[in-house]
């Protein structure tokens, strides 16, 4: 009933604006990554939420078709649940219903913006816009809200305009409370000289963050063997 109020709602907000396909936009951003096989690529991850102090961590990325991914790091690389294993295509796999809403400019891109429904209830996603590079088939900004999360809000930027539409930075904005925090870190939100009143003030806020990824040395469709993806369930089952 939820999702039949949501589609009427963004139905009726845009009855004049639906002079575009919105499932040929997004086909064409679908059939750009599908050409991707695999790829490997460094990362850098700096994280800017307040109260907590995480040092910037350099990783490497390894993804395979249709969904394997894997990180590798120096220490442990603070992401929201979405920052790892994210391409524009994993929010359109399965059945959902797309609208097309209308033509601005974003950072200086022409851009089309589509809402897209997902058709199956047991998903966390309800909703989320896509600002979709059409020229390009690249997605360029992404806000998805959630079940449980809220609303997560992801800007990707192109440095290198290269045929696999592959980004060079990609910025999550995020609810602190989607952040896997392990139990060692959680300490640094407490300032021993903090007064007690602003304690109490700030537990009472919610609390945003951000984290931004950029992304050098891509290689793509050149082939990543299985064990890469194998090692690490060997290290979760390990004793």
């Amino acid at each position: 009933m939820k999702k039949i109020f949501l589609i009427l709602i963004a139905a009726a907000s845009i009855i004049t604006a639906q002079d575009k396909d919105p499932y040929k936009i997004l086909d064409g951003v679908k059939e750009k990554f599908g050409q991707i096989k695999d790829y490997s690529v460094d990362a850098s991850i700096k994280v800017d939420v307040n109260f907590l102090r995480v040092p910037e961590t350099h990783a490497t990325i390894y993804f395979k078709q249709p969904d394997k991914v894997r990180l590798k790091s120096e220490g442990f690389a603070l992401l929201p649940k979405e920052g790892l294993n994210f391409s524009p295509t994993k929010l359109l796999n399965g059945e959902y219903n797309a609208l097309y809403t209308k033509s601005e400019e974003l950072n200086g891109h022409k851009v089309d913006v589509v809402k897209v429904i997902p058709n199956n209830d047991s998903l966390d996603v309800i909703l989320s816009s896509l600002w979709i590079d059409s020229k390009k088939n690249v997605v360029r900004k992404i806000e998805t809200t959630t079940k449980r999360s809220g609303t997560l809000t992801i800007e990707l930027e192109y440095e290198n305009s290269s045929k696999w539409g592959l980004p060079s930075q990609v910025t999550f904005s995020f609810n602190v409370s989607d952040l896997q925090i392990p139990a060692t870190l959680s300490g640094e939100f407490n300032n021993p000289d903090e007064p007690q009143t602003k304690k109490k003030e700030r537990k009472n806020e919610p609390m945003t963050g951000t984290v931004t990824v950029s992304y050098e040395n891509y290689k793509v469709n050149q082939g990543i063997e299985e064990s890469i993806f194998d090692d690490g369930k060997k290290e979760k089952t390990k004793n």
